[in-house]
């Protein structure tokens, strides 16, 4: 876990629909926090993810996918964000995984 006090290399917000997405990355960790398709606020865990992709979601929103076991985390962002979280997340996480579809 990244300390508190240390500021994230990329720090992303978006209220879309009534719904909220946040991604936060530091060097060699992700944090993310979704209530797209959640009955409220959830912490991604990020950590227990497979892998990662981002697909698109609407005309003025991505989804960054987090692929867990047992089920699929979305957090969407807006899509002038979509490059520098691309860059972002591999930098952090490695390549994203095939596109779902």
């Amino acid at each position: 876990m990244p300390d508190p006090s240390v500021s994230p290399t990329l720090d992303l917000q978006l209220t879309w629909r009534g719904t909220y997405g946040r991604l936060r990355v530091h060097d060699h960790t992700v944090r993310a926090e979704t209530s797209f398709e959640r009955d409220g606020l959830t912490e991604v865990p990020v950590d227990r993810a497979r892998g990662w992709r981002i697909e698109p979601c609407d005309f003025d929103a991505v989804c960054v996918e987090f692929v867990c076991e047992d089920e699929t985390f979305r957090v969407l962002l807006d899509t002038r964000d979509e490059q520098v979280t691309r860059l972002a997340l591999e930098r952090a996480l490695g390549a994203p995984l095939p596109p779902a579809s």
